[in-house]
């Protein structure tokens, strides 16, 4: 097998081979660091890329299989990290001048439980700078340009982890999603992408964020390597109080039991309300494509989701307090789009965050409720496909919304709802728009019930009009 076939492959593919000693994890990231190298000037996806120290854990991984010693699913596979995540030793930058020389004393937990699932780190990835955006377009270490319209952007703000995996520079990516970081890379980019429970993983090692809300989550090319991703990563964290003490079940156990029995929630308000038609038509074919594969489907509604931008007020007051050292300190460093939608958060009164919060128990009552009698809620991950690097704006209903910096909450619209809730959920790939650009179909699930979900959004897997293409804007076949 060639490299470039081996480099297209799935963890699910290719961990029995590695396990068998049919393939190198020296080989498979040496060519795994030779793809990023080739991509990196098309894609600027990386802002590190560890050529001496991922080849020294690849010798030692594949040398621990030489005695005996797998150690599952992960190991020998090159993954790479999101840029704001903690590496013992690595630069951490957080995608911004401010911290383009830190070097972190330890590692963020994710990172430990993937090195001692025998994970290979080959780069830490770019981002929106301080991952506060959706586009990827980052002023200081360059846009991130997304695989299938080299344009267009790959969205944020884990556009670097989003554009490796969709192209095939690595197997995986650890991303952060606060508003949607993590499933809308997996939108634009045409892979998947999973926020889990909220405290379902650990955010200790995870840099200048907002404790209320962010999560730590894998993005992959299917949804059965989120699945295995997901395995490594959850747990309780006893040095992390945001963390549950609730099991872990084995995610991979019900992929393949289908979606007899389950019953799809379609909302009848909001998430269609403003919605490109392109992007319609694709969701509302997976939704008949689920139908057909016998899923019972209930139309829902949310009525309360009206006030949903309201919850966003939480998050600002939080941004300031996380920057507030920095901004003292660097305040010239920062890019002008984070510093002024940050600088906003000084102007919150204590009333309006907890209004805030208010809005924020009242919808999860309201999904709480809705979930009595549906599994799972299918929606549009995004209301449009990825926007140009080069958009101010974008059109949708006649009206112009911003792409990025302060009033860019329209293309997370449908995604940051849910880390406000805490609630599970996927995005999986169901189309293209006549350009060519992917298009992500978004399933949201009960608390602590991933497995419900990846069960789900399998059995759509395998009959997406995505499955097995691949963007060839940066085929090197």
């Amino acid at each position: 097998m060639s490299n470039s076939e081996l480099l297209k492959l799935t963890i699910s593919e290719l961990a029995p081979r590695i396990k068998s000693g049919e393939v190198s994890p020296v080989e498979l990231t040496e060519a795994a660091l030779a793809e990023a190298d080739r991509l990196q000037p098309t894609l600027n996806s990386f802002i590190t890329i560890l050529h001496e120290q991922a080849l020294a854990t690849a010798r030692e991984q594949e040398a621990a299989i030489a005695k005996g010693e797998y150690r599952g699913p992960l190991h020998g596979i090159p993954i790479g990290i999101k840029d704001n995540i903690a590496t013992k030793g690595i630069r951490t930058t957080v995608g911004s001048k401010v911290l383009k020389d830190h070097i972190p004393g330890e590692d963020a937990e994710v990172v430990t439980r993937c090195i001692e699932a025998g994970a290979i780190i080959i780069g830490k990835e770019n981002l929106e700078e301080f991952a506060a955006g959706v586009t990827s377009n980052n002023l200081h270490y360059g846009a991130v340009h997304n695989p299938w319209g080299l344009e267009h952007i790959p969205g944020g703000s884990s556009g670097g982890g989003g554009a490796n995996v969709a192209a095939g520079g690595t197997f995986a990516s650890l991303g952060t999603d606060l508003g949607g970081s993590v499933r809308l890379p997996g939108a634009f980019c045409g892979v998947v992408g999973l926020k889990q429970t909220f405290g379902r993983v650990s955010q200790r090692g995870l840099m200048v964020t907002s404790f209320n809300g962010d999560h730590i989550g894998p993005i992959t090319r299917s949804v059965s390597d989120s699945a295995l991703v997901l395995q490594v990563l959850a747990g309780y964290d006893s040095l992390d109080p945001s963390t549950v003490p609730v099991p872990v079940p084995d995610y991979s156990n019900n992929l393949s039991r289908g979606l007899q029995g389950i019953t799809v929630g379609i909302p009848s308000n909001y998430y269609f309300e403003l919605i490109d038609p392109e992007v319609e038509v694709a969701i509302r074919k997976a939704i008949t494509a689920i139908q057909e594969l016998g899923a019972e489907t209930r139309e829902i509604s949310l009525p309360s989701m009206r006030y949903a931008a309201a919850m966003r007020i939480a998050g600002s007051a939080d941004a300031i307090v996380a920057h507030e050292p920095y901004l003292k300190s660097n305040r010239d460093d920062y890019g002008p789009s984070v510093l002024y939608r940050t600088l906003a958060g000084q102007f919150v009164l204590g009333k309006d965050y907890s209004k805030s919060m208010k809005v924020q128990r009242i919808i999860k009552e309201e999904h709480a409720r809705v979930f009595q009698d549906v599994d799972c809620i299918v929606t549009p991950t995004t209301p449009v496909t990825a926007p140009r690097i080069d958009a101010d704006t974008f059109t949708l209903d006649g009206m112009d919304y911003q792409v990025r910096g302060p009033g860019s909450g329209m293309v997370s619209r449908n995604t940051a709802p849910t880390n406000s809730t805490g609630l599970p959920a996927i995005t999986v790939p169901c189309g293209f728009d006549q350009r060519g650009l992917p298009i992500g179909l978004q399933l949201i699930g009960r608390p602590f019930q991933e497995e419900l979900l990846f069960q789900a959004a399998q059995a759509y897997e395998h009959v997406s009009p995505s499955l097995g293409i691949w963007p060839s804007a940066v085929d090197g076949d």
